[in-house]
């Protein structure tokens, strides 16, 4: 009883002093009315319609808006953003309703009558909040909220100049996916795809981006097998204007020739031709391939889908999955071997992890055109040549275990039925093997005798 009377007390308080017409007076009274609201939680319930209300002529009136707040501050140098605060403190009311929403008609569309006005303010941070509020409501009240338009609008914020907006529409993004990703794919303006991957580029290590595009992969993955290898390819030789118009190395790389093809070999290429390695050397000036982060999460993606096929294919042998991986095989080791040969290790790894993940599941698996030969048998030299880098002079003791790995793995299969034509393999084996057992370990480019012993 007594706590409630406190609180009853607090908010008449509040309330009061959020009517006065001082800006500084009105504003810290708001700011402390949203933080009692988050505080008190259910405990306010009895006092939302009344705080809504006023809530709601505050947004109207002469007193609170900005221009008059900038008068009377003009000399304190502060900035009082009031319709922020009165914006901030619907959201808590909403989060103090919840579910109820959906059975309180005449305040729902109070709150969504004002929230579609706060959008159409040209201060960025009263968008910012009422983006909030529409995440919630699509949480709590999610068939009472224009989901079309509120995609669309999030879509539109990917590209904001305000860090703060584009991190508010891609968790706006993600709770709407977390749900079904390709509905809200399908129900944005096209484009939405590539504006996550562009945004991705600006923000590598974003890791909102990530769960979005990591949650729409295990949703889909399994039905959308070709889709998903499609768009990890489209990644990897995807070219973007940078804004200083200058194309410029790739932040953490630096060139090198140990990724160099052997393209002596005429298998190696015809192969090599359509790889992205090959576009980045021709690329028009003012254009790069996205950033090695984006494309090293996009290989790590094609893993995953590797591994959510290999999964179905052992649960389920009558799966479409596997006639659909067989279909793009050609695309996935391409990708593997362009990144096997980049000049970046991290992406050369996710390469040779890819290469792995394909001898395991198709090493054994007859070619459908000739049953009498492997599927993988035709792309030997290929996978000999991704290889091959991961043992030069500027590799590092990661990628040659890496390949030590997938060397054994490819010869086990058997892909190889001439044993000249394993030479190439042979020969990187026995070079390592003598780098192991050698004396001179200290020179860098030297395995450490740990990784020998792991191998042997």
């Amino acid at each position: 009883m007594a706590a409630g009377f406190h609180l009853k007390t607090i908010i008449g308080i509040l309330m009061s002093l959020s009517n006065d017409p001082h800006p500084t007076v009105h504003f810290w009274a708001l700011d402390g009315l949203a933080r009692t609201i988050d505080s008190a939680g259910l405990t306010f319930s009895g006092f939302v319609t009344s705080t809504l209300g006023m809530l709601s002529q505050l947004y109207v009136a002469e007193t609170h808006n900005e221009e008059v707040a900038t008068v009377v501050s003009s000399n304190l140098e502060l900035e009082l953003p009031t319709l922020s605060i009165v914006v901030r403190c619907i959201d808590s009311l909403i989060g103090v309703l919840g579910p109820d929403l959906q059975d309180m008609v005449k305040t729902r569309e109070l709150i969504l009558t004002n929230v579609g006005q706060f959008l159409r303010e040209p201060d960025y941070t009263v968008q910012l909040e009422a983006l909030r509020c529409l995440e919630h409501l699509s949480l709590f009240a999610a068939s009472h909220v224009d989901t079309a338009g509120y995609v669309k609008r999030l879509q539109k914020e990917l590209g904001s100049e305000y860090v703060e907006l584009r991190d508010v529409a891609i968790d706006g993004l993600y709770q709407l996916m977390k749900g079904d990703a390709e509905r809200i794919i399908n129900t944005a303006d096209p484009g939405l795809e590539e504006q996550l991957w562009i945004a991705l580029d600006e923000a590598p290590d974003h890791e909102g981006i990530r769960n979005i595009i990591n949650n729409w992969l295990n949703q889909t993955g399994i039905e959308d097998v070709g889709k998903w290898v499609g768009r990890c390819q489209a990644v990897m030789s995807k070219l973007v204007e940078r804004k200083d118009g200058i194309a410029g190395k790739l932040e953490n790389e630096k060139p090198t020739n140990s990724g160099a093809v052997d393209l002596n070999d005429d298998e190696v290429a015809s192969f090599a031709v359509a790889s992205p390695r090959e576009k980045e050397n021709s690329q028009p000036t003012g254009q790069e391939l996205l950033r090695w982060q984006v494309r090293t999460f996009a290989m790590n993606c094609l893993f995953e889908l590797l591994g959510l096929a290999a999964r179905e294919m052992q649960r389920d042998s009558e799966t479409p999955v596997e006639e659909s991986l067989v279909q793009k095989i050609a695309d996935v080791i391409r990708m593997a071997f362009s990144a096997s040969t980049s000049n970046v290790v991290q992406l050369r790894l996710a390469g040779l992890r890819i290469v792995d993940q394909v001898l395991k599941m198709f090493g054994y698996t007859p070619d459908p055109d000739f049953p009498e030969a492997t599927l993988l048998e035709q792309y030997q030299a290929q996978i000999g040549s991704a290889l091959t880098p991961a043992f030069a002079v500027d590799s590092s003791p990661e990628l040659a275990s890496e390949a030590v790995n997938v060397c054994a793995g490819f010869i086990s299969t058997g892909i190889v039925k001439d044993v000249d034509r394993m030479g190439r393999i042979l020969r990187l084996l026995t070079s390592a093997l003598e780098n192991f057992s050698s004396k001179s370990i200290s020179t860098p480019h030297r395995i450490p005798s740990s990784l020998a012993n792991r191998h042997r």
